[in-house]
């Protein structure tokens, strides 16, 4: 399991990219919020993820959830579906 956050940054004549909204800021915090829940979950930044209109976009794989136009206030919300994803796993994988 890995989370993806684009970082892209476009510049002029296209300025619309998930790093010129923040998407560089989302990752910090997420890994800081990641860390503080004791989740080893690796964030990769990523150049592009395809949808520049409706960044920032977050990706976790290989699960395949996304969040778009995603802001700092989400992060607490993406970390709490990866608790709880990575508790499913750990739980499947018990039997």
């Amino acid at each position: 399991m890995k989370l993806v956050v684009c970082t892209m940054k476009r510049h002029a004549p296209n300025p619309h990219s998930c790093g010129n909204r923040g998407g560089l800021d989302i990752a910090v915090k997420l890994e800081q919020e990641l860390a503080e829940a004791g989740l080893l979950v690796p964030l990769e930044r990523m150049g592009c993820l395809g949808a520049c209109l409706n960044g920032p976009h977050v990706r976790l794989l290989p699960a395949g959830k996304s969040w778009h136009g995603v802001g700092c206030e989400a992060v607490e919300e993406i970390v709490a579906y990866i608790n709880a994803t990575f508790l499913n796993f750990e739980l499947e994988n018990r039997k």
